[in-house]
């Protein structure tokens, strides 16, 4: 096992992404065809078999959608394995200390920027609960850490590819309940 120097080029190039997203800009609006070939995309990555497209149109709809037993299915626990098989291919690739230090920059970046994107998203749309902003930061800086890690990882992961799309074009996906992926 050879451990190399992280590629700086691949993260700058995602921090520019992350900079230039149109982070919960959309939400409420119909899905263009860019967005929903996105969100079908994710959805199959899942590997659940065709779900349907469904939307949130507003802040408590998505609230009750992610309040729904049924959402925490099988999906979360799919993106955690793959994330944490693309993790162990990324931490044999690099140095521990570099690896999370560069990751955590990443993220706290990302974070900071998407808890002002989503707060500005929810005032404007209003009946937002305050909770519901840090869940949606949470989310999307999630979906960056994913893809960083997948990148790293040197790996094709359009689960997370295609997920960190609907965030960029300022959606919110809240997941599958049933045979329904839900994007806000």
């Amino acid at each position: 096992m050879t451990i190399i120097a992280l590629p700086r080029t691949a993260l700058e190039s995602l921090g520019r992404e992350v900079q230039a997203a149109s982070w919960f800009a959309a939400l409420g609006e119909p899905l263009t065809d860019s967005e929903r070939g996105d969100a079908e995309a994710y959805a199959d990555a899942h590997g659940q078999g065709r779900l349907e497209i469904a939307q949130a149109s507003d802040w408590p709809e998505a609230e009750n959608l992610l309040k729904v037993p049924d959402a925490q299915s099988g999906w979360w626990e799919r993106e955690e394995a793959q994330r944490k098989a693309l993790l162990a291919k990324a931490e044999a690739r690099y140095p521990d200390r570099a690896l999370w230090t560069a990751l955590t920059e990443l993220t706290t970046q990302a974070g900071d920027l998407v808890h002002g994107k989503a707060a500005s998203a929810a005032a404007r749309m209003g009946k937002a609960a305050p909770a519901s902003i840090h869940v949606a930061a949470g989310a999307a800086s999630h979906a960056v850490y994913q893809l960083a890690v997948a990148r790293l990882a040197d790996e094709d992961a359009p689960l997370f590819e295609s997920k960190f799309r609907l965030f960029a074009a300022g959606r919110w996906p809240l997941g599958i309940v049933g045979s329904r992926l839900f994007v806000f």
